[in-house]
């Protein structure tokens, strides 16, 4: 069983990624307080290089979840700047050093402009990218980091674009919120983590970036079921009638 690094592993979305990745890999998880239901529970900061440096010892490939707490993480760049791109680029500089060449990042629909209420995914690694918020920009910084190290290091980096992640069952956001209607833009951590899985078992696996959303969401999801087999399990389908 191949062993892989989660980052965020503690976190409202990587709970749900690590319950499904533990199914099939050893998870080693690391976040700023302990992670659940995974192997091995690494309790650190990805803003210290030093502790990703040994929290990638000995893994085929790093999953990164992490991500600055939204909304209080944005009220000042610190926060934001610390964790999604100096802690991206420390894992991918720990990754060079120790030689792991295979990456997931859960980036974000946020990173695409919209015009006339529809996204424009950016190019990977290129853009254009969305500057109206903060949030969206560290993330954007994150692709175009995983995009160095790729053209630097060959790590190869699949980049998931989900939209709005919330739990089916609960249909409670991580900022409390109850859903009252359905969006096509909601994406499970569960179903997150089960094209985490199909990417890491990609043997054609390349530098590229897939939406994920439900089937009918305005962008379509074809490349992520073409590449990953991947489709929606979880369906919101209380709310659908709503």
């Amino acid at each position: 069983m191949a062993k892989v690094l989660l980052t965020g592993a503690a976190g409202y979305t990587g709970k749900g990624l690590g319950e499904v990745l533990a199914a099939t890999h050893e998870v080693r998880g690391m976040d700023v307080r302990a992670s659940e239901g995974v192997s091995e529970s690494v309790v650190a900061d990805v803003g210290d290089l030093d502790a990703c440096r040994a929290a990638v010892a000995e893994v085929e490939a790093v999953v990164m979840c992490h991500m600055a707490p939204n909304p209080v993480g944005y009220e000042t760049p610190v926060a934001a700047i610390d964790v999604n791109v100096k802690g991206t680029a420390n894992l991918f500089h720990a990754m060079v050093e120790r030689e792991v060449g295979r990456c997931v990042m859960i980036s974000s629909l946020g990173v695409a402009p919209v015009a006339d209420g529809v996204p424009e995914p950016p190019e990977p690694g290129v853009g254009a990218y969305n500057l109206t918020q903060l949030y969206c920009v560290t993330k954007g910084f994150g692709e175009m980091l995983a995009a160095h190290y790729f053209q630097t290091a060959g790590i190869v980096t699949t980049m998931l674009r989900p939209w709005w992640i919330v739990y089916d069952e609960t249909q409670i956001t991580k900022y409390g919120q109850k859903l009252d209607h359905y969006e096509a833009s909601y994406v499970d951590p569960r179903d997150i983590g089960r094209a985490v899985v199909s990417a890491l078992a990609l043997e054609d696996a390349k530098f590229e970036a897939l939406n994920l959303a439900q089937d009918d969401f305005v962008l379509g999801v074809a490349e992520a079921e073409r590449r990953l087999g991947w489709r929606a399990q979880y369906r919101f389908e209380s709310l659908r009638g709503g």
